[in-house]
């Protein structure tokens, strides 16, 4: 490569520029030949596709991707492999031929890093794009468009600028600070619902619907579907169309029906606004999240084929309420800008700006010649206020698939062994697994373990032993009173008793039942002297202590009547011994366990 060239890389379109010279549109369309080098785009594009060959489509989506395409006849394709052999073809499209240093490619803002790191690798591997294993600068398109508006027609030097790329499948936000050289501000927001694409099918949908109304035709039940993809591009063209006028017709061939169906451009707005306002919610959300408002916003700059729609231009600046910077051909600025970047070489200082005379010479050639191109078009002419949504022309076919005889050599284009996702088998092991040594400095942690765990064993068997044995079990019976029915109603109170003299001691024992009649007078005879015996237990000394309980003895005299209540005695059990043995362990002080002795016989 003599000359500096540009090249961006996009889903839908790929382009070629060098300074002075107009830019090259392909579509992302790569066919192959068994006996020749691949051809990129549509044979309206490239007269080079004369002959039928392997068509691939749809590999700019899966860089990065490690697994491969698969064409119609089974094969499988790296994408990264494709998408370089479509760039060598786009070099050569745009006349360069030979090697160079001066080679800048842009890529999609919204890129992953992993995306950029496999197309850098892939293209420092291909000596037709990296000489002498150089790889060509790889570069955001964001920062190649504000490279190309910045020379022409200008943007501000100093705060925010929004850039908006309005490309055929989606949306990009790019907020970049003018004071830093257009240093971006965070990552790309990719917005999907709104594209060209999409705006295409929104209008296909608007046609339909004409169609129906009219009465004439059903289309869900008549269309084919090569007959709504031609309708489709008639609805393209259409939109391209009104960019410029107020009113355009679609020229409708359905089976059995054959018409023209006007649309005009507010029915155009009508169907594109609620999309649109999702964009605007979308930069909400990307200021929002940098902490800013629009009032920060110093310029909106718009890129790709959608920002030579007059609506959108116009929602935007309403929001923003500052100038909204484009250029006659938005489509191109990402390209454009790659070539500036090109020709001011790798040394250049500031990452977007460029030197006041090469910025001037380069958009002079650029833009003057695409100015000239679409300025002298006639109303006529084939090229008449056509736009980037997409270049085909209206009698464009696809490729005509391969229908020669198979390929007898082997496939360029294989996923070698060494790709990704390779085979994988499993053997398992044969004969006896040697299990490594334990190592000598685990020892004396299995050691420390195992005595740690004894003296756990051991401490918690003295504490349940300590709980359940240290209160006495002495069982004592609730006293309750047994009311016995008497015959006799009245009862005389007795004289003061005389005193009495010291008796053995009793123990006086009632009971009470349910509630019966009213109660009695009851009188208990004393009992035989009962002694009473508590055991305290200690966790190493035995100690028995002999409490007696003396009660002084009652006598209760009724003249007519006696009643007798049998004694009741209390038994009170008195637990075993408790002896303490100590636990032996190596390596550790002896653990005292209590165990229980033997019962002392009356």
């Amino acid at each position: 490569m003599s000359d500096p060239l540009g090249l961006s890389i996009g889903t839908t379109n790929l382009v070629a520029a060098r300074v002075g010279v107009p830019p090259v549109t392909r579509r992302a369309v790569l066919t192959l030949y068994p006996h020749r080098a691949p051809e990129v785009g549509l044979p309206s594009e490239n007269p080079n596709l004369n002959e039928p060959g392997l068509v691939l489509r749809g590999f700019v989506e899966r860089v990065g991707d490690p697994v491969p395409l698969v064409a119609p006849d089974g094969s499988s394709h790296s994408a990264d492999r494709l998408l370089l052999e479509a760039l060598a073809a786009m070099a050569l499209a745009a006349g360069v031929a030979a090697p160079s240093n001066d080679l800048v490619v842009a890529v999609p803002a919204y890129w992953s890093p992993a995306a950029v790191r496999a197309l850098s690798a892939a293209l420092r591997s291909d000596r037709r794009l990296a000489p002498n294993g150089v790889a060509p600068r790889v570069i955001s398109d964001a920062n190649t468009a504000l490279t190309a508006l910045q020379a022409n027609p200008g943007l501000t030097a100093h705060g925010v600028v929004a850039l908006l790329d309005f490309g055929a499948s989606g949306t990009s936000i790019t907020l970049a600070d003018a004071g830093k050289g257009f240093t971006p501000l965070g990552e790309t927001v990719r917005h999907p619902d709104f594209s060209g694409d999409q705006i295409d099918q929104a209008l296909l949908t608007t046609v339909l619907a004409g169609i129906a109304n009219r009465g004439d035709a059903d289309p869900s039940a008549t269309a084919a579907v090569g007959s709504l993809a031609r309708l489709r591009d008639e609805c393209r063209r259409a939109k391209e169309r009104l960019s410029a006028d107020t009113a355009t017709t679609v020229p409708v061939d359905l089976p059995g029906f054959q018409s023209e169906v006007r649309v005009t451009r507010a029915e155009l707005e009508a169907a594109i606004a609620p999309q649109l306002d999702g964009v605007l919610a979308a930069v909400d959300e990307q200021l929002d999240r940098h902490r800013l408002v629009w009032s920060n916003i110093a310029a909106v700059a718009t890129i790709g084929g959608g920002a030579s729609i007059p609506y959108v231009t116009q929602r935007l600046s309403e929001r923003a309420q500052v100038p909204v910077v484009t250029t006659p051909r938005p489509d191109l600025d990402a390209v454009v800008g790659a070539a500036l970047i090109a020709a001011r070489g790798p040394d250049a200082d500031a990452p977007t700006g460029i030197a006041t005379a090469v910025g001037d010479a380069a958009t002079a050639g650029f833009l003057g010649a695409g100015a000239a191109a679409v300025a002298d078009d006639a109303p006529g002419s084939s090229t008449f206020r056509a736009l980037a949504w997409s270049q085909d022309d209206d009698s464009v076919a696809e490729p005509l698939p391969y229908a020669g005889p198979d390929y007898s050599g082997p496939n360029p284009y294989a996923i070698d062994e060494t790709g990704a996702r390779p085979q994988i088998q499993y053997t398992p092991a044969v004969g006896e697994i040697d299990e490594p040594a334990r190592p000598w400095f685990r020892l004396p942690q299995l050691a420390i373990g195992g005595a740690a765990l004894v003296g756990l064993v051991a401490i918690g068997g003295v504490a349940y032993s300590l709980t359940t044995q240290s209160t006495p079990s002495s069982e004592t019976t609730t006293p309750t009173t047994v009311q016995m029915p008497v015959l006799s109603t009245t009862v005389e109170p007795p004289p003061p008793p005389p005193p009495a003299p010291e008796e053995p001691p009793v123990v006086t024992v009632t009971q009470e039942p349910a509630p019966p009649p009213p109660p009695p007078v009851t009188t208990v005879a004393p009992p035989p002297e009962t002694t009473t015996t508590t055991t305290t237990t200690e966790p190493t000394t035995t100690t028995t202590t002999t409490t007696t309980t003396t009660t002084a003895t009652t006598t209760t005299t009724t003249p007519p009547t006696t009643t007798t209540t049998p004694p009741t005695t209390t038994t009170t059990r008195t637990p075993p011994p408790i002896t303490t043995t100590h636990l032996n362990i190596p390596g550790l002080p002896p653990i005292p366990i209590p165990v229980p002795g033997q019962p002392q016989q009356p």
